[in-house]
């Protein structure tokens, strides 16, 4: 392997270990440096595609350390390994640019799945860069999302983020309202994945028992609480080798959001009632029609589990805004129904189609579905549907759909933008402060009032 790693630790035996079970793994450029002041001369003269840092160390703080490098470097990934197992600390470590943080002496496997999806994760961020400068009219692999509907810029940057995102094992974060398409995107992700050809396992956090989670999600043995008569295969270990899609994730209750967090840092999980671990080899996607940068700063969700989750971040245009769609996924879903009504409906009259451009779709997709299902069944036969079963939205729900597109607070507003910029930037203060348009100290300040709440 190419890659040229650089191990920083204050005691030179771990060092040597270290670097002993990196270059038996096949990892022939390892730098070792045990004072942290020589870093960056380091970091200038020489190509570094990974860095192993320790925290404690008499010279500079590995934090310190940190903070000077991800502004400088923001594309290099830097694995904190350190002794104390603080949670604060491994926070404030992700939140200063950290990649991950890992106790030592670390798990051998785990160390050195770390390093593998590290170093793919800086590859996916010099991809993520380019995408974001290309034209949104790129061509697309029209056979991978040959059926999707779609002429939407939008929906083809889309396209374009599912072909980066997918080959990687990097965990993704899809949002987006009820209705939007996000369960037929984590599947997509699957699909083009090299874990294609084994399972996929779809779980809706928000139809689980608060009660059930945890025996859902990690299973259970036998015995190990009233009504547990067998052991039991939750969904996490049925998803092994495969991907596991956790729908509504904004749903989990916050006493168990630390054990998913747990299950995705170190690949591991426990049955109820077991001290035995679980190793696992599988890829996480998360969905939400929540605002999970909100329920981060109002303290619903854990900020390091949403760090976590936001490795790789998908948004789905609401129908709305995906511009003429609405008409060909219209002229599509006539199709479906006249095959499954026996009709032959050939399509809408000019009064229709105006009556769907001017809809506001609050269930989106799904329910511009519903719509056109009911205008068939009551329409005659041969005849364009000229009169579309429009639902009338009350005034209450017309000023909730509009104050939530205009009316939210400016302190709220900008809290989410830099929560959710900073997930896009993988933490990195200096990317966000540009991106912001405000200075480095600025932006400190903002994230530590918005921890603070």
């Amino acid at each position: 392997m190419n890659e040229t790693i650089l191990l920083v630790d204050d005691e030179v035996a771990y060092l040597y270990l270290l670097k002993s079970i990196l270059e038996q793994e096949g990892y022939s450029n390892v730098i070792t440096e045990s004072n942290p002041l020589n870093v960056l001369d380091i970091l200038k003269t020489q190509k570094i595609d990974l860095i192993l840092l320790d925290i404690y160390m008499p010279q500079m703080n590995g934090l310190q350390l940190l903070e000077q490098i991800s502004p400088k470097y923001p594309g290099l990934p830097v694995i904190i390994v350190t002794a104390v197992d603080d949670k604060e600390i491994a926070l404030e470590a992700i939140k200063f640019g950290a990649y991950e943080f890992i106790i030592k002496p670390p798990d051998t496997d785990r160390l050195l799945l770390t390093i593998q999806r590290a170093i793919g994760y800086k590859l996916l961020e010099k991809e993520r860069d380019i995408l974001r400068d290309e034209a949104t009219t790129n061509k697309v692999k029209e056979n991978n999302f040959k059926d999707i509907i779609t002429s939407s810029e939008l929906m083809y940057k889309i396209f374009n983020l599912v072909e980066v995102f997918a080959p990687t094992d990097e965990t993704i974060l899809i949002v987006g309202e009820t209705g939007t398409g996000k369960d037929l995107f984590a599947k997509k992700i699957h699909d083009l994945s090299s874990r294609k050809n084994n399972p996929f396992v779809a779980v809706n956090l928000a139809s689980i028992s608060s009660t059930l989670f945890e025996s859902e999600l990690f299973g259970h043995v036998k015995g190990s609480f009233t009504g547990a008569n067998n052991d039991k295969v939750g969904y996490f270990e049925a998803a092994n080798g495969g991907t596991i899609f956790l729908d509504e994730i904004g749903e989990i209750p916050k006493e168990l959001q630390g054990k998913l967090l747990r299950a995705i840092q170190y690949n591991e999980i426990f049955r109820i009632g077991s001290a035995q671990s679980i190793k696992l080899d599988i890829r996480i996607v998360a969905a939400t029609n929540r605002d999970l940068a909100d329920d981060v700063s109002n303290g619903k969700f854990r900020a390091d589990l949403y760090y976590r989750l936001n490795r790789g971040f998908i948004s789905l245009p609401p129908l709305r805004k995906r511009g003429n769609d609405v008409i060909l996924i219209a002229n599509h879903i006539i199709k479906i129904a006249n095959k499954k009504y026996n009709k032959n409906i050939i399509g809408f009259s000019r009064e229709a189609i105006a009556q769907l451009r001017h809809y506001y779709y609050p269930g989106n997709i799904r329910e511009l579905e519903n719509i056109i299902f009911n205008s068939v069944v009551q329409a005659e036969d041969n005849q364009r549907l000229s009169n579309i079963d429009i639902p009338k939205l009350s005034e209450q729900d017309e000023k909730r759909f509009i104050d939530s597109e205009l009316m939210i607070s400016l302190d709220k507003l900008e809290n989410k933008h830099i929560i959710n910029v900073m997930g896009i930037v993988n933490n990195n203060v200096r990317k966000a402060a540009s991106i912001l348009h405000i200075s480095e100290r600025t932006l400190q300040r903002k994230l530590k009032m918005i921890r603070e709440k």
